[in-house]
C-alpha cells in the first residue's frame, strides 16, 4: 500500500490519519516522537527517524509526550512513497542546540511564562544568547524558591532564533535530501476578527512558498482552500490563534491532497513500469475510492492509465459495474424529504456518480437554486462535471463560484474556456467581467476576450502590474504581432499616469521590438515597427536614435532624388516619409520644385504649400510657390506668397524681394 508520513502538526497529521481508509494508503508513523513545527524541527524529526540522531532523556519531555526514548529508539522507519511537511513557524527554540516544541516548553513552565512582561523580556534574552545576561535575569526573577533555582537550570539554556530565508532554504535542501519525496505544507494565512492577517504568519508563509517553489519542490498552501469553504468553515477556534481545522476542512484538504498529489504520483510510477505499484498501490486506491463512492475520478484514472497501455481491464470493468449499481441505487431513493443540508450531500453524491440531471434536479429546489449552494459546493460539482465530460454543468457551477470572485474558480473557468474555446465573457454581466477578468491569469485573459471577439485593451486595468502587463504584451507580440501588443502597451502606460516606462522586463520587450522592426527588409516596414515602439513608449531612448537615424537616411536619398531630377523615386519615397513620426517637408519642397520644372505649377503650388506649413521661415519655399503661381496664373495666390517673400527678405536675399515687389506692382497696376 502506498505510505505516507507526515512531519508536522495536527494540521497535516488528522487529515492523513483520517483519510487512509478513504483514499487507500497507510500512514507510517514509525520512530514519529510527535508533532512539530519549525523546519529546525522537521530536520531533527528526519534524522532521528533515519537513526542519524539521539534525542538526550533530560530534554525529551520538551519534544514528545507520547512516546517513550528508549522504546521508540528501538524501532526502524521504513522510507515512506511521500512525506508530508509542515513548515509552520518561523520561531525555533533550543536546548542545548536540540530543537524542542514551544508548546510543551510554555507547559512545563507555566508559572515562569505566566507573566507576559517577564516572559517577554525573558525572551528577548534567549534571542541575544548571552549566558551571564540571563543568568542575571533569572537571579533576579526566578529564584525565590527551590522549585524556581531547579527550573533556571534548564530555562537557562534555551535560545531562540527566527528562520532567514538562507537558513530555510538550507533546511528544505537537507529534507529533500533525506527523504524520497516530499509534500510542503505552509499554515493557513486566517484573518483576525478585524479582518487583517497576522503579518508574522503571512511573511512567514510566504517566505516558505517563495523558498520551496524556487527550489522547485512541490508545495501546498491550505489558504485558498480556506478561502473556498469560508474561513468560519474552516478555522475550529477562531479565537484561539487561528491554528486548528474544522472535520470538513481537513477532509477538503485530504481530498485535494490525493487528487493533487498522490494519485499523479501513483499513477506516474504505473506508467513508468514500476514493479508492484498497480497492485499494491494503485488497486486500494481505487477500492477506497469505489467504498467512498468517488466513482468519476476513479474511472478517469483508470481511462488515463488504460490509454498509456496498463492492463487495468478488469479493475476498471469492476467499477463501472459498481457504479451502475450505485446509480441505480440512487435514483430508487425518495430525495422529496431531504433537509437542505441533506440536500446539498446528496447534491455530491449524484454528481460523484455523475448523475449531473439528478444533481440539478435536487439544486434547483433549493434557495437560490444552483448558484446558491456553498462556493465550496459549487467547485466540487465544477471539477467532477469538468472530469465527466459535462461541460455546460461545470460551466454553471464554475461561473456561479467565480461571481464570488474567488480566484481558483476563476481560474478553472478560463482554464476550461481556453481548452474547449467556451465564451465565457459572454456568461457575465457586463460589470462582471472586469472583476473575472481581474482574477484570471494575464495571458489568460487574452484568449478570453478573443473568444468573446473583444478588445485586447480589456485585459489592461488600472491595478494591472508590470509582471502582467508583460505577460501580456509578450503573448499578444508571439500571436498577434507589435501592433496589437504596443496599443496594450500604451494603454496601460496612459492608465499608469506615466510618460516613461521604467519596468526592466517591460523595457526588455520594448528593446526586442526594436530588434524585430530593425529586421524588416522594408524600410517603410522598419519605420511602422518603430512607429509602434514609440507609440507605447514615446520616451524610449532606443527606438527613438532609430528612428532618427532612419529619418537621416531618407533625407540623404531624397536629397540625392532631388539633385539627380529623379520625380519617380521622390513620389516614392512619399510613404516612407508619411509614416515618419516626424515630418519631412524636404520631401514636399523636392517634388515642388520638380513639379515647377516639368511645367505643373498647381501640383507645384500643392507640394510647395505642404512644406511650408513646417518650413515656414524659409524664404525659397515662399519663392517657389510665388514663382508657380505667378507662371499658373493663380494672381490672387501669387500676391499672397509674394507678401510672404517681402517680410522674410533681408539684405542677402534682396533680389527676392525685388522679385517679389515686382508682382505687388503688377498686381496693383491691374487692379
Amino acid at each position: 500500500m502506498f505510505t505516507i508520513t507526515p512531519i508536522g502538526s495536527c494540521r497535516i497529521t488528522t487529515p492523513l490519519r483520517r483519510g487512509q481508509s478513504e483514499h487507500g494508503f497507510h500512514l507510517n508513523m514509525e520512530r514519529c516522537y510527535g508533532y512539530c513545527h519549525s523546519p529546525a524541527e522537521a530536520v531533527q524529526m528526519v534524522r532521528f527517524m533515519r537513526g542519524e540522531v539521539d534525542i538526550p532523556h533530560d530534554v525529551w519531555p520538551l519534544i514528545s509526550r507520547k512516546h517513550d526514548l528508549n522504546t521508540l529508539s528501538a524501532r526502524r522507519h521504513a522510507m515512506s512513497d511521500l512525506y508530508v511537511v509542515e513548515l509552520a513557524s518561523a520561531k525555533e527554540v533550543t536546548i542545548d542546540g536540540v530543537s524542542v516544541q514551544l508548546n510543551y516548553l510554555n507547559a512545563t513552565f507555566a508559572d515562569f511564562f505566566a507573566d507576559r512582561d517577564r516572559a517577554q523580556a525573558f525572551w528577548a534574552l534567549a534571542e541575544a544568547g548571552n549566558d551571564a545576561d540571563i543568568a542575571a535575569f533569572l537571579d533576579t526573577n526566578w529564584s525565590d524558591t527551590d522549585a524556581q533555582r531547579a527550573e533556571t537550570a534548564t530555562l537557562g539554556k534555551i535560545r531562540l532564533s527566527f528562520v532567514t530565508e538562507a537558513g530555510l532554504r538550507k533546511d528544505i535542501d537537507t529534507l529533500t535530501e533525506l527523504l524520497p519525496d516530499v509534500l510542503f505544507v505552509s499554515h493557513v494565512d486566517a484573518c483576525k476578527a478585524d479582518g487583517t492577517p497576522i503579518r508574522s504568519r503571512s511573511n512567514f508563509i510566504q517566505m516558505v512558498a517563495d523558498q520551496v517553489k524556487t527550489a522547485g519542490y512541490k508545495f501546498y498552501n491550505p489558504t485558498e482552500l480556506m478561502h473556498e469553504f469560508g474561513q468560519t468553515a474552516a478555522i475550529e477556534d477562531e479565537s484561539a490563534g487561528l491554528a486548528h481545522f474544522t472535520d470538513g476542512f481537513a477532509h477538503g484538504m485530504m481530498d485535494e491532497w490525493m487528487h493533487k498529489v498522490i494519485a499523479p504520483k501513483t499513477d506516474a510510477t504505473i506508467k513508468a513500469g514500476a514493479p508492484h505499484a498497480l497492485d499494491h498501490h494503485l488497486k486500494p486506491q481505487i477500492h477506497a475510492a469505489i467504498d467512498s463512492g468517488q466513482f468519476l475520478r476513479a474511472d478517469a484514472r483508470l481511462a488515463s492509465l488504460a490509454a498509456h497501455g496498463v492492463d487495468v481491464g478488469p479493475l476498471h470493468q469492476a467499477t463501472k459495474t459498481q457504479q451502475e449499481h450505485a446509480r441505480a441505487q440512487f435514483q430508487a431513493e425518495d430525495h422529496s424529504h431531504l433537509t437542505a443540508d441533506e440536500q446539498v450531500a446528496q447534491i455530491i453524491r449524484a454528481s460523484e456518480l455523475g448523475l449531473f440531471d439528478d444533481a440539478l434536479t435536487l439544486a434547483s429546489s433549493l434557495p437560490g437554486g444552483l448558484a446558491g449552494l456553498p462556493t465550496r459546493t459549487l467547485l466540487q460539482i465544477g471539477d467532477l462535471a469538468h472530469h465527466g465530460g459535462e461541460l455546460g454543468t461545470a460551466t454553471e457551477a464554475y461561473v456561479a463560484s467565480a461571481k464570488t470572485g474567488l480566484a481558483r474558480a476563476c481560474h478553472a473557468l478560463s482554464d476550461m474556456a481556453c481548452e474547449h474555446g467556451i465564451d465565457m465573457l459572454a456568461k457575465f454581466a457586463p460589470q462582471e467581467r472586469q472583476s473575472f477578468l481581474a482574477t484570471v491569469p494575464a495571458a489568460d485573459r487574452l484568449d478570453l476576450l478573443e473568444l468573446n471577439g473583444a478588445p485586447f485593451a480589456q485585459a489592461i486595468f488600472p491595478e494591472t502590474t508590470a509582471q502582467e502587463t508583460a505577460d501580456i504584451v509578450a503573448k499578444l507580440t508571439e500571436t498577434h504581432g507589435i501592433g496589437y501588443a504596443a496599443e496594450v502597451l500604451a494603454i496601460w502606460r496612459e492608465q499608469q499616469g506615466a510618460d516613461k516606462i521604467r519596468d526592466a522586463g517591460l523595457n526588455a520587450i520594448l528593446d526586442g521590438w526594436v530588434t524585430t522592426a530593425l529586421q524588416f527588409d522594408e524600410r517603410i516596414d522598419r519605420i511602422h515597427g518603430l512607429n509602434a515602439v514609440l507609440f507605447a513608449a514615446p520616451l524610449f531612448q532606443r527606438a527613438r536614435i532609430e528612428m532618427r537615424d532612419l529619418r537621416k537616411e531618407l533625407a540623404l536619398l531624397i536629397r540625392a532624388a532631388g539633385k539627380d531630377g529623379d520625380i519617380d523615386q521622390l513620389d516614392a519615397f512619399s510613404t516612407e516619409a508619411a509614416a515618419l513620426a516626424k515630418e519631412l517637408p524636404e520631401l514636399d519642397l523636392w517634388r515642388a520644385r520638380l513639379r515647377f520644372g516639368l511645367g505643373e505649377y498647381a501640383t507645384a503650388m500643392q507640394l510647395g504649400q505642404a512644406a511650408a506649413q513646417f518650413m515656414p521661415e524659409k524664404i525659397n519655399v515662399w519663392v517657389l510657390l510665388m514663382r508657380a503661381a505667378k507662371k499658373g496664373n493663380f494672381q490672387a495666390e501669387a500676391v499672397e506668397f509674394a507678401r510672404k517673400v517681402t517680410g522674410l527678405a533681408c539684405p542677402d536675399t534682396e533680389a527676392f524681394k525685388t522679385e517679389a515687389e515686382a508682382v505687388l506692382h503688377a498686381k496693383a497696376v491691374g487692379a
